[in-house]
């Protein structure tokens, strides 16, 4: 006759396979939390360079057209000559400080002067959403203000590069390309794409 009840053997075996399923379980959910997030931090980092290739891209043709039409040759060759040189951060400084031509006799950006970044931060658990505004002064502050940082925030350490690159001129034959922009290496950001 078979008493009720179970060995010390059998509720060792059944709270050992317990706690292993219990492990098993918590790390899947923790690995898919975690793989989830990380998608989502790639999903906002690609929405925020194609926000910033636009706005280069925008800035560099209008630039080019303002130059062409008021025949500013040497302008186009020197910016060629930055390009070449791998010269983003004066071409950047020449986007938002430009010279005074005829079609722009203000001197206006080509870049945004500002932008309005949401920053979220969690709250007893929950996330908030608060806006800082970012002036765009260089290259840094232009790619703190699209969130290229390492936290997703103005503040954070810059992880991104830009190369602008050559505008058409017609005299040497040289033809533009659209701005990169890419991860700095060795970056967490250059690892996961």
């Amino acid at each position: 006759m078979k008493t009720k009840g179970f060995t010390l053997v059998e509720l060792v075996v059944a709270c050992t396979l317990l706690l292993m399923l219990s492990t098993i379980a918590t790390t899947s959910t923790f690995n898919f939390v975690q793989a989830t997030g990380n998608l989502k931090a790639q999903y906002n980092n690609i929405q925020n360079i194609m926000l910033l290739h636009k706005a280069l891209v925008q800035a560099k043709m209008n630039y080019a057209t303002d130059l062409a039409l008021a025949s500013n040759e040497a302008e186009i060759q020197h910016w060629n000559l930055l390009a070449q040189q791998n010269d983003s951060l004066d071409l950047i400084a020449r986007l938002i400080n430009p010279a005074s031509t005829a079609t722009n006799p203000s001197a206006r950006s080509y870049l945004p002067t500002s932008r309005n970044v949401p920053v979220t931060t969690i709250i007893n658990g929950n996330p908030v959403t608060n806006f800082v505004m970012v002036q765009i002064t260089d290259m840094d502050s232009l790619l703190k203000a699209y969130q290229l940082t390492d936290n997703g925030s103005p503040t954070g350490n810059i992880v991104a590069t830009i190369a602008v690159g050559p505008m058409l001129d017609p005299t040497s034959g040289m033809r533009p390309t659209l701005p990169i922009i890419d991860w700095k290496s060795g970056t967490p950001q250059e690892i996961q794409f």
